[in-house]
């Protein structure tokens, strides 16, 4: 009896163990699947994968073939409907994927798919050009028949191709050459032309000096940190221009030239400001014309954003966005300038200060690099697409972007972040509550951070007060200012891409002269008499840099047809963001998944 007790216990120890090691398998396979391990479900995605990338390569070849029957003149944006009519025998996708011009779509509702087939057709957008390899132009999602690519020949006259015969024919740009990508939308008669600049890592030798130098730029794939071919990016940057909000870009689009309106002739009393300050005008980017100025950067962002409206240029905001060009938007477009992919360009000369007869004209540059203050009719303006008009892009031919130098000075969507109240009053409404930019339109924006004695509007309109920036008489007054904008400038050192502080290493303040309160000036000491001059901070290539200004808190690029050597792609200006006759803008276009 007790060996056949002993018996029972011995097997039900053994049962114990089994079912221990049973619910350690059923525990690890739990876990297994909740950390995305699950073998049988890796295995589904790699065939998913596998699949995926075979029939976008065959729907490739399917439209290659197509334009080598036809000469060429295939249209590409035909293709359109089930997989299975351009590659046979894949009838099981047909569900939940289908061809939109040209493209593989995926249709169905699985979150994860629709990220695998939107990574694996993204990645088919690297190409090599000239023995380099970048980002090709995503023309994804941009209206076709409104929207053409555009090349041109030895004597720069304009041809245009359409988007879906251009996706595969890369005789249109070459940025081994300087010919950086072109496209128009023209919807309702606004036509804007931009430029691409692919996604790409940079580094700076000597940043944070006042020597310029060659920016080292290394191409990245996709949407993806790694660069196009295959090098390490140790020591680089990622430009941050290439990430808008949560998403990553393969590339920008920004305006080739400051922006025009569609009554480019109005004339206010300050003479052709090209539209003035409303959001009645739809925009366009165009050359030679009258540029649209006296316009807050409020209403500057909203007539951009309009572009994607049904009136505006692009008309559409299915997956592409517009808005008005952030300050690292136009870094990014300076550091591919001053790379061995641009040059420096020659000032837009364009406009005198005739009262009632204000006239800048976009596209245009002089008898030499920094010529200034040419009034209209002036034999020396040469066009965009003359041997001089060229030089004033930043590619030096007529593949580049224009009027970053001279022109109109441009506003950029960027805030000193200091509660000042011209935020409240010049910035779009919308986007501000309590004189700061709301988190939610952030990616619209740079927000820059104030030193610590200024942060809570302490400088501006009084913390406990004291109204610092405006306080005491000339001497002290200066100290303090100088002293509030060096925190301020230091803290541009957060920022990278900007062409702010690593384009620079020195700042002026704005203050009194000690001989006088009425005379006032961009300065660096803190006692200075008029008869000395004013000090004005000068970065890269000579460029003015007069940033930090506590009551002044946003910011202008580029310089003015009559800046001349001061003017430049490295140039920037505090402002209040009012509605100045001098002030003018561009946009930028942005293209991807769920913009």
């Amino acid at each position: 009896m007790k060996t056949k007790g002993n018996a029972k216990r011995g097997i039900s120890l053994i049962t114990l163990v089994i079912t221990i090691i049973v619910v350690i398998i059923l525990a690890a396979a739990v876990i297994l699947t909740l950390n995305n391990n699950n073998p049988v479900e890796n295995a589904k995605e790699a065939t998913f994968r596998s699949d995926i990338a075979s029939i976008n390569e065959q729907l490739n070849l399917y439209a290659l073939n197509e334009l080598a029957k036809n000469d060429g003149t295939f249209d590409i944006t035909s293709m359109n409907g089930k997989v299975s009519d351009y590659v046979p025998g894949v009838t099981q996708y047909d569900g939940e994927l289908k061809v939109e011009q040209g493209k593989l779509v995926y249709t169905g509702s699985d979150t994860k798919r629709a990220q695998m087939v939107e990574e694996i057709v993204g990645k088919t957008s690297t190409v090599e050009v000239g023995g380099l390899k970048y980002n090709k132009p995503n023309l994804s999602y941009l209206p076709t028949g409104t929207t053409k690519a555009v090349k041109w020949d030895t004597n720069n006259v304009e041809s245009e191709i359409e988007i879906g015969a251009a996706d595969l024919d890369t005789s249109w740009y070459d940025y081994a050459q300087k010919k950086w990508a072109n496209i128009y939308t023209n919807n309702n008669g606004n036509k804007a032309y931009w430029v691409w600049i692919p996604r790409y890592a940079y580094k700076i030798d000597h940043p944070h000096t006042t020597t310029a130098e060659q920016i080292n730029i290394k191409f990245l794939s996709g949407t993806s940190n790694v660069a196009s071919d295959g090098s390490s990016i140790e020591g680089y940057t990622i430009h941050p221009a290439f990430t808008f909000g949560e998403t990553q870009l393969s590339g920008i689009w920004v305006a080739k030239y400051e922006a025009s309106s569609s009554d480019p002739n109005k004339v206010t009393s300050d003479g052709y400001t090209g539209g003035g300050n409303t959001t009645a005008l739809q925009v366009r980017v165009l050359p030679d014309v009258y540029s649209w100025r006296a316009i807050t950067t409020g209403n500057a962002q909203t007539v951009s954003m309009n572009m994607t409206s049904s009136g505006g240029s692009v008309g559409t905001d299915s997956n592409v966005d517009t808005h008005q060009m952030k300050n690292i938007e136009w870094g990014a477009v300076a550091y591919l300038c001053q790379s061995i992919y641009g040059q420096e360009p020659w000032n837009n000369p364009y406009g005198d200060w005739t009262a009632g007869s204000y006239k800048l004209k976009t596209g245009y540059a002089g008898a030499s690099k920094d010529t200034v203050n040419l009034a209209e009719g002036n034999a020396n303006l040469a066009k965009y697409n003359t041997t001089n008009g060229v030089k004033a892009s930043t590619t030096g031919n007529i593949y580049g972007v224009y009027d970053m130098a001279g022109g109109a000075y441009e506003y950029v969507a960027s805030v000193l972040n200091n509660g000042n109240p011209y935020t409240g009053a010049h910035m779009k409404a919308e986007h501000v509550q309590s004189n700061k930019v709301k988190t939610e339109y952030a990616k619209y924006y740079d927000v820059y951070e104030p030193g610590d004695e200024e942060k809570e509007g302490g400088a501006y309109y009084g913390q406990g007060g004291v109204n610092l920036w405006n306080s005491g008489n000339a001497e002290s007054q200066n100290i303090i200012r100088k002293r509030l904008t060096a925190a301020t400038y230091a803290n541009f050192a957060n920022k990278k891409g900007d062409a702010l502080w690593e384009t620079s290493n020195v700042h002026s303040y704005y203050g009194r002269y000690a001989s006088g309160t009425g005379n006032w000036d961009w300065l660096q000491d803190t006692a200075r008499d008029s008869a000395s001059g004013g000090q004005v901070a000068r970065g890269w290539n000579a460029d003015y840099m007069l940033v930090g200004h506590a009551s002044q808190p946003c910011l202008l690029r580029g310089g003015h047809f009559s800046s001349g050597s001061y003017a430049g792609v490295f140039a920037a200006a505090s402002i209040i963001g009012s509605s100045g006759v001098s002030h003018g803008f561009r946009p930028v276009l942005a293209v991807g998944l769920e913009l």
